[in-house]
């Protein structure tokens, strides 16, 4: 059998929406986009989030998350770049100003558009990608569903897939729930102020979490 039982199937995917329902950092990053700029602006970010799940389930199919699980440069530098990072949007939201802007129109509002569209996504991407945790995590979770006899390769990115959509499905979740909040937000200023404030500080913490919980360990 060249690829993991129906059997296995069932417990990797319970497993992997087990795993994405825990509010983990970027859960919180969701929930903050969603209830600042609205659900929609969360679930981009979420894509990227998954995108870099993806990927890291193609190095691991190529060994290249094994290095990365080994190498203690490399996991330090993806690292200390996720809390550089995290630090900047924190400290962006907390002291950037929300002036009146003229809304766009035409097409500049196309422009603008696909402009944070982009930006949405990168973000999570980012965030993502930049959380060598989930190298290492990979390298120990995913082979435990690999059928033995059986090129690993293939069956490693399959997996991977499959548990970067599952945690697109919980992503989903959070963005709607939190997103619930977004209306109310919206319809009033000083509520928009303190929500963008309370977001730099969420950041920030998150960025203190990533520094003190990503202590390497070779596998």
């Amino acid at each position: 059998m060249s690829v993991p039982s129906e059997s296995i199937w069932i417990v990797f995917i319970a497993t992997s929406i087990g795993f994405a329902l825990l509010p983990g950092p970027n859960v919180v990053f969701l929930f903050a986009r969603s209830v600042r700029f609205g659900p929609w602006s969360a679930w981009r970010s979420a894509l990227g989030v998954e995108a870099a799940t993806t990927t890291f389930a193609l190095f691991t199919a190529a060994g290249l998350s094994q290095v990365i699980a080994a190498s203690t440069t490399l996991f330090g530098l993806l690292k200390w770049g996720g809390v550089c990072y995290l630090c900047w949007l924190g400290i962006r939201a907390l002291t950037r100003r929300d002036p009146e802007i003229p809304e766009p129109v035409g097409d500049q509002r196309q422009v603008r558009s696909r402009r944070h569209r982009s930006r949405e996504f990168a973000q999570g991407f980012v965030l993502g990608i930049s959380n060598p945790k989930v190298a290492v995590f990979f390298v120990a979770f995913l082979p435990q569903f690999v059928t033995a006899g059986a090129p690993a390769a293939p069956q490693l990115v399959a997996l991977g897939l499959v548990f970067a959509a599952c945690g697109l499905l919980c992503d989903a979740l959070w963005c709607t729930a939190s997103g619930l909040l977004a209306g109310r937000v919206r319809g009033s200023h000083n509520l928009q102020g303190y929500v963008r404030r309370t977001s730099g500080v969420v950041y920030l913490g998150l960025a203190g979490w990533a520094a003190v919980s990503g202590s390497h360990h070779k596998p």
